[in-house]
């Protein structure tokens, strides 16, 4: 399968790549000489909307791709069961493929759909230690609830794929989720729309391998991030939802603290711009601005073609989450 906007794919010298700080190290922007390339005629980029969400705050734009006039293929959600529990996700319709908007709105309607709403949030429980200090406890509920939402996740993505499957449309769509809860999140995800999971001094403490040759690939070693971003079979992807092989890959709680940020995003960023740049963009200062500027960026790199950076023009959704600091 492709998940491919623009087929025709810039040509690419993959002995001579683009000399980039490695990928954990913490860099400002300037030391990145990210160019700043203008299109024949001005790409209007849409506002950044931006809601508190889960002892957070969520903040998104979507876009369709500079180079077509055919309707934007992602969806997004941002979906909240209560104050600590919800989900993000986002959907990127496979480009080539009939119904490919139609594919990922249905999924992530299906997640909604599905979410159960807890009206009152569960009572903090606590010991009290030594000069007042309050040690929380967990409830009896909390691992029942989780374990829940799991399933639901789980039970909606198999039916928005079953769904997907039976219209015999040959609609797909990758997913790209996290769960979270209280300061914990967990990874879903099929496909090559990938998260990111960093803190605020820019350290990755996870990331998503895309489900793809290169991907794979990339993962092993036996590409660089450079040669992978620029490689030819970068759009083929080996796992969507509406395939009958179809496979959700779930990753592991990942602890949460203060100002740590979560990027969903498909491949329209992710094919434009380096992990380095990615955190480098979001990692600090105002969430709205830092989806913005991922935003800018990525759309000057579609519409422009520089040796040894990439360039290929595709629908853009981004969607970021940041932890609020504990009150006081």
């Amino acid at each position: 399968m492709q998940n491919d906007a623009d087929p025709k794919r810039p040509e690419s010298d993959h002995s001579e790549v683009a000399n980039l700080p490695a990928l954990n190290d913490t860099v400002e922007m300037d030391a990145l000489d990210i160019p700043h390339i203008g299109a024949q005629e001005p790409i209007e980029i849409p506002s950044v909307t931006t809601v508190d969400c889960v002892n957070g705050i969520a903040a998104w734009l979507t876009m369709k791709s500079p180079s077509r006039e055919t309707e934007n293929e992602d969806s997004l959600g941002v979906i909240s069961a209560s104050s600590d529990q919800g989900i993000l996700v986002v959907a990127d319709g496979l480009g080539g493929h009939r119904g490919g908007k139609n594919a990922s709105q249905a999924l992530v309607k299906s997640l909604k759909k599905g979410l159960p709403v807890r009206k009152e949030p569960v009572e903090d429980r606590h010991i009290l230690i030594s000069k007042g200090l309050k040690v929380p406890l967990q409830s009896q509920t909390d691992q029942s609830e989780v374990d829940g939402l799991r399933s639901v996740i789980l039970n909606r993505i198999e039916a928005a794929n079953k769904r997907l499957i039976k219209s015999g449309a040959g609609s797909a769509t990758t997913l790209a989720l996290v769960e979270l809860q209280g300061s914990k999140a967990r990874t879903y995800h099929a496909g090559d729309s990938q998260i990111l999971v960093m803190s605020q001094r820019g350290r990755i403490k996870y990331e998503t391998v895309s489900h793809s040759p290169v991907g794979y690939a990339l993962e092993a070693g036996v590409l660089s991030e450079q040669e992978a971003i620029l490689h030819e079979n970068r759009h083929l992807v080996s796992n969507v939802i509406g395939s009958r092989d179809m496979s959700i890959e779930l990753g592991p709680w990942i602890s949460l603290a203060a100002r740590d940020t979560i990027l969903l995003a498909s491949d329209g960023l992710f094919d434009n711009l380096f992990a380095v740049e990615v955190v480098e963009c979001i990692r600090k200062g105002s969430l709205e601005d830092g989806v913005h500027q991922l935003a800018e960026i990525a759309v000057k790199r579609m519409c422009s073609r520089i040796p040894n950076l990439p360039s290929k023009p595709d629908d853009l959704t981004i969607l970021a989450y940041r932890r609020k600091p504990r009150s006081t």
